[in-house]
């Protein structure tokens, strides 16, 4: 028997502990979080064995211990770790946005016979709470693991086979690297979409018209700018570095774009939009320009044969139009594994209608 620790039971920890214990019957679970209610739902849903407000207790008997808590709660609890009794090759994981503020504790643990490896699955987070917990949340999606040490390849090993009911897409990579693809490709562009909102709302003061012709195209690109300011303040605090150096490099970019509108650059101002529209339309299961109005409906459906295929059939029978439909890997800032683009907003709001009765749905 697997004694696996769940401290934090929200919608990442809550839906990792739903599919193990769905899926493995030689594992028991026991979960500590901050907040009770969170823990007598889980015992409720019936996706933990044991519940406790004894955080010494809970880590002494794991074998394995998943922080699903915000990255400054997990570095505090790692910080500590060492001055509790643990069992001889504990692992430990997380489920961070960031991996270099806890990778930086590998060494140290190992002492201790602690086997630190970095997780981030990157699904879920516009519902939170384990009442949304779901078995299937991170199917095909991309869960990363870090670790530094060959001393923990075992350890890493034994997470990816833990994982393998997720369906997940593991991959591997170093913290640094983590760090800095996720700043490039997530976090500076939440910097960004956040400041194109400060600035229509600025200008908006002017015009009504500013906040009202921003529902389509700009409403799209900016998508992102909703999400969780306080776990946003919390990823920016903790890869501060990598961040700075791509606003540094974007802010260069944008002192040039100035000089080709200041000088009335024609061929380099085409090379500007050219250039990035090639690269843009090389991205994987990516056709869509990015200014284009889009009406786009995420749902939550499980991986297994025929899904699709039911809510293609859905929406034919109501002789409802689409125009894209993708499955979706990277999904931290979206709630649901499929999205469908439509032609209309009546034609989206109708999807949805006829979806809801069996499938999750969500607009952004």
């Amino acid at each position: 028997m697997t004694n696996i620790f769940f401290v934090g039971l929200g919608l990442i920890g809550g839906s990792l502990a739903s599919n193990f214990k769905y899926f493995y019957e030689d594992i028991h679970i026991t979960a500590y979080d901050a907040n009770h209610h969170q823990l007598q739902r889980a015992m409720s849903m019936g996706i933990v064995d044991t519940i406790t407000t004894n955080y010494a207790h809970g880590l002494a008997q794991a074998d394995i211990v998943i922080f699903a808590t915000p990255v400054q709660t997990t570095t505090a609890y790692l910080k500590k770790m060492s001055q509790y009794e643990t069992r001889p090759g504990l692992i430990v994981t997380d489920t961070g946005s960031t991996k270099s503020t806890i990778q930086a504790f590998e060494r140290s643990l190992l002492k201790h016979d602690i086997h630190l490896i970095g997780g981030h699955p990157m699904a879920g987070s516009h519902k939170s709470g384990v009442l949304n917990a779901k078995k299937h949340l991170f199917e095909n999606a991309y869960y990363v693991l870090v670790h530094d040490l060959p001393e923990n390849n075992h350890a890493s090993e034994k997470i990816q086979s833990l994982l393998q009911y997720t369906r997940a897409k593991v991959i591997s990579m170093t913290a640094d690297e983590h760090d800095k693809i996720t700043g490039i490709v997530s976090h500076v562009p939440h910097f960004v979409a956040s400041s194109l909102v400060h600035l229509n709302a600025l200008y908006a003061r002017d015009s009504e018209w500013v906040k009202d012709l921003a529902a389509g195209g700009f409403r799209d690109i900016t998508r992102i700018a909703s999400s969780n300011p306080e776990m946003w303040r919390d990823i920016s605090l903790e890869n501060t570095q990598h961040i700075l150096t791509v606003m540094k490099q974007l802010r260069s970019q944008f002192d040039d774009v100035i000089t080709l509108l200041e000088s009335q650059d024609a061929n380099g101002l085409y090379a500007f939009f050219n250039h990035a529209k090639m690269y843009r339309d090389e991205l994987p299961l990516r056709n869509k320009g990015a200014m284009n109005s889009t009406f786009d409906l995420y749902v939550d459906i499980p991986d297994k044969p025929g899904t699709i295929s039911q809510v293609l059939d859905i929406l034919s029978t109501r002789r409802i139009s689409i125009s894209n439909l993708r499955i979706l890997e990277v999904r931290e800032d979206i709630y649901g594994a499929l999205r469908i683009s439509f032609k209309s907003a009546s034609d989206r709001d109708a999807g949805r209608q006829a979806l809801s009765h069996q499938f999750d749905t969500y607009i952004n």
